[in-house]
């Protein structure tokens, strides 16, 4: 992630009256941005939160001071300032300051139990995508056409090509899963799956993917 965020240069989504229920802590008026999970990077990937909606919006005591809160959740008060930018700014540092504590705090109760700093075993996912086997054609599911009888399918060839329709009842969908295994490697894959032992990883490697491959960098 580029330093953006420092700025107040994010992605802002207008919203209005009837966005927040009253009672609420929230401006009428104001605008909503995303904190990225990962957020800050220098965190483990297993420590990692969901997507954090926020509002920043003019106070409604003082119309020039502007204040930064999350949309759901507890509804904190990340920061305030004289600007929007400044106040957007603010609250990225404020939100990574937190984070890095509560990751620290994550690590201290993984040490005093015996464990590793992170997860040694992690199974990411790299690609899926459901097929439509037909008895003449084999093609890429992209939506199942709603309302029809036989069901319709809107497809793609598996090399590619413009999106075209499949009908009928003798279509059998099979979802293909392809993954990586990592072990101690360092890599903090997003999309990942996280085990303490060798045991657990391959189970779900095997039960859960169509096939999977070794990190190059694991230690094994």
């Amino acid at each position: 992630m580029n330093d953006d965020h420092l700025t107040g240069n994010v992605h802002l989504t207008t919203y209005g009256p009837g966005r927040f229920p009253k009672p609420s802590p929230f401006a009428e008026n104001g605008y909503l941005f995303t904190v990225p999970g990962g957020f800050p990077e220098d965190t483990p990937a297993h420590t990692n939160f969901t997507d954090q909606e926020m509002a920043v919006y003019r106070t409604k005591d003082d119309p020039d001071e502007w204040e930064v809160r999350d949309a759901n959740g507890n509804r904190r008060v990340w920061a305030t300032a004289g600007s929007r930018r400044e106040a957007i700014g603010l609250a990225f540092l404020e939100i990574a300051r937190k984070r890095r504590l509560d990751a620290a705090d994550v690590a201290a109760k993984r040490k005093a139990a015996g464990l590793e700093p992170v997860p040694p075993y992690q199974v990411e996912i790299v690609g899926s995508v459901t097929l439509v086997l037909h008895p003449t054609r084999t093609a890429v599911l992209e939506q199942v056409v709603p309302g029809n009888t036989p069901a319709c399918y809107r497809v793609h060839d598996i090399g590619g090509g413009e999106p075209y329709e499949v009908r009928g009842d003798e279509v059998v969908w099979h979802t293909v899963t392809t993954g990586i295994l990592h072990e101690r490697c360092g890599h903090q894959p997003e999309d990942a799956r996280r085990f303490e032992n060798e045991g657990e990883a391959m189970v779900y490697a095997r039960h859960g993917l169509t096939q999977f491959w070794m990190c190059p960098d694991s230690s094994a």
